[in-house]
């Protein structure tokens, strides 16, 4: 197992021209639009960052790479026009209103970087500097916020990053790459998006998703309580702390298959990483035996929506998957408890009962300020990457990204994320005090395999 560390300086130094807004090359429709129960989610009301890195074209240099994404951007938001409208949330009533008009756009940053990818290792090795590679906020004077901002980085060696802040109460990561997939469709010369998106929010709030016919029988899955989790958060030593570090460590093919090999009977990829990542964050946080710890990760839904959501949906459409357990239960059980824990979440939140139910907790978070707030270690939040087609990519020239990178704030360190690697295995990104980074790749390595740097 390696590590990609995010922590060491570089010369990375990068001049951003003025803000361009791009508007959509046909008229699109002047419009306020509603939202999903899940996207009004006030807990995901961020804007994700993601950057992707493109080495040097292999052919000759293709010309004016910012123009061509310019024009790809102008392109896409005649079918993605939301993205270029004003999102703000009610004072009334909490919700979330998307203000569309033509006259509307997408903040895009041209920006030039004077050294080559090359000698920064194509980004794998950062942290802080990547923030110049990623658009900033964009304030509105008139009220509400862009749901998206690009920004595209040229270096001295022909090489680019290509970075979006996208709102996520507008999509999912399913969604996200859709939008992306569509972009470097455009921009590879296609006349339109291979997947055309479709609105459609109403399908996912509570008055309109049924059960379809189906009896109620008995209780709904029970979701985890999180004002009794809150009540009893286990502590650590080590937080709070400003000296967090980010890492993205590399479990091998071979790892993987160890860890599943100490777990009797059938266990995905997934369910075996997350119960590990989260006992070893546990251990290697010290955190108190008696206070709870809790596990939350993303469950999708849209195969199990009746009708099933159309291909083109790129709202959120996943619900928590929860698992509350005492750290020293935690800490002291064999992964298979835990993968059993995890097991039975996963199996639960797919049932449309729980999907209901955790529609009517959304509108009444909207209705109520939950007091929960994470950034102790204590949770863990976990988001797969892997099956989002990112290493499905449209060649616009350059080839596929060389690397992919979620910027996470160190603000909000619960967040774990897992990311494809090309050959095979998974890459983890991570956030954790400084001074736990090291103990925590020990607890991630308990195979006898040597830890390589």
């Amino acid at each position: 197992m390696g590590s990609q560390g995010m922590s060491s300086p570089s010369p990375l130094v990068v001049k951003k021209s003025q803000v361009v807004i791009v508007k959509a090359s046909k008229t699109t429709p002047d419009v306020s639009l509603s939202l999903s129960t899940f996207d009004n989610d006030p807990y995901l009301e961020t804007l994700a960052k993601t950057i992707y890195v493109y080495a040097p074209p292999p052919n000759d240099h293709v010309h004016d790479p910012a123009s061509l994404f310019q024009q790809a951007l102008s392109d896409a938001l005649v079918y993605y026009y939301p993205l270029a409208g004003k999102l703000h949330r009610g004072s009334h009533d909490h919700r979330l209103e998307l203000r569309c008009s033509p006259a509307q756009g997408v903040p895009f940053v041209r920006a030039t970087a004077d050294c080559t990818l090359s000698s920064l290792n194509y980004l794998k090795d950062m942290d802080a500097d990547l923030y110049q590679l990623v658009p900033c906020d964009v304030a509105v004077a008139s009220g509400g916020y862009n749901p998206l901002a690009l920004q595209i980085t040229l270096f001295a060696c022909g090489g680019l990053t290509l970075a979006t802040a996208l709102s996520h109460s507008l999509c999912d990561g399913f969604g996200a790459s859709q939008f992306f997939k569509a972009l470097t469709e455009l921009a590879a010369g296609k006349t339109l998006p291979s997947i055309i998106p479709v609105w459609d929010r109403h399908r996912l709030t509570s008055n309109n998703f049924t059960l379809n016919g189906q009896v109620e029988e008995g209780q709904a899955p029970k979701l985890v309580d999180f004002g009794e989790a809150c009540s009893s958060v286990a502590t650590s030593p080590y937080t709070p702390t400003n000296d967090m570090v980010c890492e993205i460590l590399n479990v091998t093919s071979q790892e993987i298959t160890q860890l599943k090999e100490k777990v009797a009977g059938e266990v995905t990829t997934l369910e075996i990483l997350a119960a590990h990542v989260w006992r070893a964050r546990c251990r290697a946080l010290k955190l108190s035996p008696d206070g709870t710890s809790l596990f939350g990760m993303a469950v999708g839904i849209r195969r199990i929506v009746e009708p099933p959501l159309p291909e083109g949906y790129y709202g959120n459409a996943f619900v928590k998957a929860n698992v509350a357990m005492k750290a020293g239960e935690l800490s002291n059980s064999p992964l298979s408890h835990v993968v059993k824990l995890i097991k039975e979440a996963k199996k639960a939140a797919l049932e449309k009962r729980y999907v209901l139910e955790q529609l009517r907790e959304t509108e009444k978070t909207l209705k109520m300020k939950v007091a929960c707030e994470g950034g102790n270690g204590a949770f863990m939040l976990l988001t797969d990457w892997r099956q989002l087609g990112l290493l499905d990519e449209i060649d616009f020239g350059y080839g596929g990204s060389v690397n992919i990178i979620p910027l996470v704030p160190k603000y909000l360190p619960d967040i774990c994320i897992f990311l494809p690697r090309k050959d095979g295995g998974v890459r983890v990104l991570v956030t954790l005090p400084k001074l736990v980074m090291d103990n925590f790749k020990e607890h991630m390595n308990p195979l006898s395999l040597k830890y390589m740097k």
